[in-house]
């Protein structure tokens, strides 16, 4: 009984942490290039400044026309890299968890309403939710 009772409670344990962990799953990749005006694609991003960021941020749009990053893990990863501070002012401002692929929709909510930080880690912060704004798109 006691190695029964055992292996249910690993195998609980293992799949809690894999669900922890997993990534989002994309239902809106990329199909074609963002060209505002264009075809059907939706919007007006402004991709050229993404790209200026970094180039892992670059934008295409979906079978719809909607904005998605053309590689949303590369973008997610530029992000973390690019806009530390900026998340650091976040989490503290609003007391929030880690980011993660999970739960940004809060940094997306509050990176445009931080009131403190250097003017540095305030863009960083507005540049978060712009991120997310289109990051969202492909999982949705």
């Amino acid at each position: 009984m006691s190695k029964i009772f055992a292996f249910m409670a690993v195998c609980v344990i293992v799949l809690s942490m894999t669900a922890c962990n997993s990534k989002n799953t994309i239902t809106n990749p990329y199909t074609q290039e963002y060209v505002a005006g264009q075809g059907n694609i939706q919007g007006n991003v402004n991709v050229d400044y993404f790209i200026e960021q970094d180039i892992r941020f670059d934008i295409g749009a979906d079978k719809d026309g909607v904005a998605v990053f053309k590689n949303p893990e590369e973008a997610y990863q530029a992000l973390l890299e690019n806009c530390s501070s900026g998340i650091a002012l976040i989490k503290k401002e609003f007391g929030l968890s880690d980011i993660s692929q999970k739960n940004y929709n809060e940094y997306k909510a509050y990176g445009r309403q931080v009131s403190t930080g250097s003017e540095e880690e305030r863009k960083e912060a507005n540049f978060v939710s712009g991120f997310f704004d289109i990051y969202e798109n492909s999982f949705s």
